[in-house]
């Protein structure tokens, strides 16, 4: 799991457990080796709990110095104070990764979330774990007993329907050609021999679509996301489909050798 301390100086790390953001960000704090209590809520009491310390968005960083608001601010502020060996915008590269980040965070990472939110929240039995893994025991109560309701804000929220769920699959096939694409002459990461934001982007947002070990910072274990066997036959064929593909490949490999390295 993340790294987790009862001292009270730690930082604290406020996050969702299935959020994309919020798996991007603590994969970074682990990277960058940033001590920190990772405090996981259920909805909708992350945003008690983001409001509650004045926050805007979810991941919400705070130690004694400063509040970091949603993943972009976390990246900027600890890949500015780290050394260039291990800078995840590599120099002379920064629009280039940029440009690559936005594509798999944004726009894959939004495509992600409407296809797999729109099969699995029906499930109510596929879903309570990861919508309340690792929160307070009132919150695992609330979702397991009264489901319907966080059910029914995530879907409310997110505007789900069946074609946008259609079109969100559209667009996962077609990045995961372009990355195919970009692998095929044999490179390590996506920009050559250096990983990025872009390599945890992509490899976060595409793991609903090949459901690897260790999401969620629960190393060697499902974490956040259902397993093959628990999900339904949309989420199954789809993981088939893109599972052997090199874009599916290279997102096993990312968790495998690189996640908790």
């Amino acid at each position: 799991m993340a790294n987790i301390s009862d001292d009270q100086d730690v930082a604290r790390f406020i996050s969702f457990p299935p959020s994309s953001d919020c798996e991007n960000g603590r994969w970074l704090l682990d990277y960058y080796g940033i001590k920190h209590k990772e405090e996981r809520h259920a909805p909708p009491f992350f945003i008690f709990a983001m409001l509650g310390n004045h926050g805007k968005s979810i991941p919400l960083y705070l130690d004694n110095t400063i509040t970091l608001n949603g993943l972009r601010p976390l990246i900027d502020h600890f890949d500015g104070l780290a050394p260039k060996s291990k800078k995840l915008i590599p120099e002379g590269r920064e629009e280039e990764t940029n440009q690559l980040w936005s594509r798999y965070n944004g726009d894959m990472g939004a495509a992600t979330v409407s296809w797999a939110y729109y099969h699995l929240l029906p499930h109510w039995k596929i879903m309570v774990d990861p919508l309340s893994i690792g929160t307070p025991g009132y919150e695992k109560l609330t979702v397991k007993y009264l489901y319907p309701l966080p059910a029914a804000m995530l879907w409310l929220l997110l505007k789900l329907n069946r074609q946008k769920a259609d079109e969100a699959l559209v667009t996962l096939r077609t990045i995961f050609a372009e990355v195919g694409k970009r692998l095929a002459d044999g490179r390590p990461y996506l920009l050559g021999d250096q990983m990025s934001i872009a390599d945890i982007a992509f490899a976060v947002s595409g793991a609903p679509l090949v459901l690897p070990l260790g999401y969620g910072g629960y190393t060697g274990e499902q974490g956040p996301l259902p397993s093959f066997d628990q999900a339904p036959s949309e989420i199954r064929s789809v993981v088939e489909e893109m599972l052997p593909t090199p874009a599916g490949q290279f997102i096993l490999r990312m968790y495998r050798e690189e996640r908790y390295r």
